[in-house]
């Protein structure tokens, strides 16, 4: 499927926030479960992940301020978006990745080649640049 089948809005959420399923994944699990405390062993287990890929995942969420951190030692976190159009746009990207599973893991899987793509063009425009200057 192309990048057509998701909603514009829910790109720029995943291009702006999402760089790999686990990150979506652990989003979507504390989403689910928005009364709940979670701290990383009970995301790792949940979601049969390492502790320290939890733990990285809820910190770069939280710094992203679409999680909270509530406590320390250990740390807890729970679903809370800093706004009402990110709760939306995650909402939006819930509803998308039922829908639309491998289309949304295709447009994630997708951003690195093209930042990839995008940093080999620079290094071919100034080759060509720098030919064009002998």
């Amino acid at each position: 499927m192309s990048d057509a089948a998701i909603p514009p809005r829910v790109q720029r959420f995943i291009a702006t926030h999402i760089d790999s399923i686990e990150k979506l994944e652990v989003l979507l699990l504390l989403r689910a479960h928005t009364r709940r405390e979670w701290t990383a062993k009970d995301v790792s287990l949940e979601l049969r992940i390492t502790e320290a890929s939890a733990v990285a995942r809820l910190k770069d969420l939280t710094a992203r301020r679409l999680l909270a951190e509530l406590s320390t030692s250990p740390a807890t976190y729970r679903y809370y978006p800093a706004s009402a159009e990110d709760a939306q746009d995650i909402a939006d990207l819930q509803a998308t990745y039922s829908l639309r599973r491998v289309s949304v893991i295709s447009f994630i899987f997708s951003k690195p080649l093209d930042r990839v793509r995008g940093f080999a063009d620079a290094f071919r425009l100034k080759r060509d640049k720098d030919e064009g200057d002998g």
